[in-house]
């Protein structure tokens, strides 16, 4: 059996971050399944390998909307694949001509949340404005009407339907989209990730990291959209009642990379008179530094305000550590946090935020029980392994259903 899979701005530097790893997790566990596996991305340069994965570039992924992609169905036809996987969104309805020219079964992967317009305007203009290359993709999704959603997944070119979280499956269908036509297949966890580091308390020295504080982590980006301005803010609110809290920042950056908003994030540290409270560890660390530092906290506080690409794998990164996370309303966030495995606030909330990291403080009991619940769950949750044999059995059930029909 041959796999084709099409996605957008797959890069090797960029390979481990969402909607990519997602993608590259489920190429790599077919792979090892036996299955012949090569992703077709947009760009130029010749075949190559990424991860062991073959990697192979069209100009473009798109034409103009409505108008066939003549390039990209020849391409898709030399690779004689017997099913293609393609990364797609609402905008994609606009493609639909595209799809019906290729004669194989086309499975539809939703990488990304499905917003409302709402969900956007809610930053505000001149949070918009500063985040506007993060967020331009999904404000044009997000204004699209509904039946661009419902007509591109009930559409007879897709033979099925992947979403990462139960709650696009919910808005899908809220929308007229077939249920029946609709597969939840979530990100999923590696074996690594369950591994506990023999000696997270290294960095208190390697870093300088205080260990007789209560320790906050955050780890990503440092923009704002992921809520870090959020999280400084009511780290100053807490610190005014109680000055024993520290905020642990992993700015995840490369060199020449996002250093005007790091340099936000200092000035606001310095506005809010936070600067004893607050460390900043700029750059990429590696996997090991980053679960330490997970293990060392006692808290992880991811407030995103939008996620970008579907369900953030830093919280099951922190959930496999063991810790308490408290993330926010947006997206399929929820459905990981609920029923006490982590807490759940509404985002740019300030102070509720403030108000459950004093809880956590206050209440270690409580904190101790929502870290076993959440351990609980990891602990029941899918290997990417799991993950690449769901997807596989769905493609052999739409390889079935389509040799039926042709019967």
């Amino acid at each position: 059996m041959k796999v084709c899979i099409v996605c957008y701005g797959l890069r090797e530097n960029n390979i481990r971050l969402q909607p990519w790893r997602y993608i590259s997790e489920i190429a790599r566990g077919l792979v090892l399944k036996g299955v012949d596996v090569k992703i077709l991305t947009d760009g130029t340069g010749q075949e190559q390998l990424i991860e062991s994965i073959p990697v192979l570039y069209a100009d473009k992924l798109r034409s103009f909307p409505f108008l066939k992609n003549n390039k990209l169905v020849s391409l898709i036809t030399k690779e004689k694949a017997d099913i293609v996987l393609w990364s797609m969104g609402p905008i994609d309805y606009f493609y639909l001509s595209t799809f019906r020219e290729i004669n194989i079964p086309i499975v539809g992967m939703f990488t990304g949340p499905i917003y409302k317009i709402k969900d956007i305007t809610r930053l505000g203009i001149s949070e918009i404005i500063s985040n506007f290359s993060s967020l331009s993709v999904q404000m044009i999704y997000a204004s699209l009407p509904s039946l661009c959603s419902r007509n591109l997944v009930n559409s007879q070119a897709l033979s099925k339907v992947f979403v990462m979280s139960r709650k696009n499956r919910d808005m899908l269908v809220s929308m007229g989209a077939d249920a029946s036509k609709i597969a939840h297949i979530p990100a999923g966890i590696d074996e690594y990730d369950l591994i506990q580091p023999e000696s997270p308390e290294y960095v208190i020295s390697k870093f300088n990291v205080s260990a007789g504080s209560f320790n906050i982590l955050y780890f990503g980006s440092p923009i704002n959209i992921r809520g870090i301005d959020s999280l400084i803010r009511a780290v100053a609110k807490v610190s005014s009642i109680n000055p024993n809290v520290r905020l642990l920042v992993l700015s995840r950056r490369r060199d020449n990379e996002l250093n005007q908003e790091e340099l936000h994030l200092q000035y606001l540290i310095k506005e809010t008179g936070i600067e004893k409270n607050v460390q900043i560890v700029s750059g990429f660390l590696d996997k090991e530094d980053v679960k330490s530092f997970i293990k060392f906290c006692d808290v992880v506080c991811l407030p995103f305000k939008i996620v970008p690409s579907d369900i953030p794998t830093s919280i099951l990164e922190s959930m496999a550590m063991g810790k308490t996370v408290i993330s926010t309303n947006v997206d399929g966030i929820p459905e990981l946090l609920e029923n006490g495995k982590g807490i759940v606030i509404e985002p740019n909330d300030d102070e509720d935020l403030a108000s459950k990291i004093i809880s956590c403080m206050n209440d270690p009991e409580s904190l101790r029980a929502a870290e076993k619940r959440s351990l609980d769950f990891i602990m029941e949750y899918p290997f990417w392994a799991d993950i690449a044999d769901s997807v596989l059995q769905e493609i052999n059930l739409s390889l079935t259903t389509t040799r039926g029909a042709a019967a």
